[in-house]
């Protein structure tokens, strides 16, 4: 049966400046563009994006920073599963319910709160579910409360539940689809991350050597060190005095001061928080590109989808079983650091798929499954 009608529900979306937030925003530009009518429920929208804005009542809709956490927070990570935004998610549902009837219901995590609105909307209107998973859920998890023996025990049996009613479940990497089948999912398929549009280079320094990082650290994945890519930078640079550091995305304050402490202070640049195409602009005027992993990662994270879609150099930072990945690049990143040259280029690297080329693989998985 052909899909004609999707309600996308997704907690990342922009405005929100996010590197989640690219994910269901270019495959839902994608399925427009096949004719598929998509309506997006997130906290806020872009102007005339079709769908529903409804806002976190406790977040910045902007993507913002939360505040130092409360005795309300506590009680909310102890008492909210799988997680404190099933709240918003179950409001998300509500509002969803109202807008014409979808062939298809479609989730993106994380939050994985996401999924029980799924299964609710699916009951309530009769349409199929499709539960998209960007992360895992229990193993090496972000959610650090996840490691203890009966919030693990707890989540497993939801996760269950949840995924033994989808009628499709998607992960970015084979990892990810493995444990959703070993959760109880029906044949979970890969629906890898797609690459961004390539927007025009944003001008950077010509006698210097840009070396850019994009996206949240210890914000994305608390047990990811900053520290490990400072350390090999500043060693590089030792060797190549003409190398800059450029950072776009949120950081923490320990961050901060790490920076601070770093001899290689003065040639780190913090740009801030970019919206997407900002940050993407400035990805593509660097002649390298840069990021660092945690040790529990399994497979790279997902802005070398990002990175891929260019022919600039990239150097990884960290170690851990992602390094076996054959996406991430191999050697001493301090060595690789050293090594960049102005304008540099790669020939020949495996180019990550486009958001047409993965809305025509959820919409042809979305149709067998009709």
């Amino acid at each position: 049966m052909s899909v004609r009608r999707i309600t996308l529900i997704a907690r990342h979306y922009p405005p929100a400046v996010s590197g989640g937030a690219r994910r269901p925003f270019h495959l839902a530009r994608a399925l427009r563009a096949m004719q598929v009518d998509v309506h997006v429920v997130a906290p806020s929208l872009p102007e005339g994006e079709p769908g529903i804005a409804v806002p976190h009542a406790h977040r910045d809709p902007t993507g913002g920073p939360p505040g130092p956490p409360g005795w309300r927070d506590l009680a909310r990570e102890l008492l909210l599963w799988p997680d404190p935004d099933i709240r918003w998610a179950m409001r998300a549902a509500r509002a969803a319910a109202a807008l014409p009837k979808a062939d298809w219901i479609l989730t993106t995590s994380p939050p994985e709160s996401l999924h029980a609105a799924g299964l609710w909307l699916k009951r309530r209107t009769g349409a199929h579910w499709a539960a998209d998973f960007r992360d895992h859920w229990l193993e090496r998890p972000h959610r650090l409360e996840r490691k203890r023996a009966w919030r693990r025990a707890g989540e497993a049996f939801t996760a269950r539940r949840l995924l033994a009613n989808a009628d499709v479940a998607l992960a970015v990497d084979a990892s990810i689809a493995a444990e959703l089948g070993a959760l109880g999912a029906r044949a979970p398929a890969v629906l890898p991350h797609a690459a961004d549009p390539a927007p025009a280079p944003a001008p950077l320094h010509a006698e210097t050597i840009n070396v850019v990082h994009t996206g949240a650290i210890a914000l994305s994945d608390p047990e990811c060190r900053i520290e490990d890519m400072l350390a090999p930078f500043a060693a590089a640079l030792r060797k190549q005095p003409a190398l800059r550091l450029h950072l776009a995305g949120r950081l923490t304050d320990a961050e901060r001061a790490a920076i601070a402490a770093s001899p290689a202070r003065a040639a780190i640049l913090d740009r801030g928080v970019l919206a997407l195409d900002e940050a993407g602009a400035l990805q593509a005027g660097a002649d390298a590109l840069i990021f660092v992993a945690s040790a529990k990662m399994h497979v790279p994270p997902s802005k070398i989808v990002e990175y891929l879609a260019t022919d600039l150099p990239i150097v990884a930072c960290g170690d851990g079983p992602w390094r076996a990945d054959p996406r991430a690049p191999k050697g001493n990143p301090a060595d690789a650091l050293a090594a960049l040259t102005k304008g540099a280029r790669v020939t020949g690297r495996a180019r990550a798929p486009t958001p047409e080329d993965v809305a025509r693989a959820l919409l042809a998985m979305l149709e067998a499954a009709s």
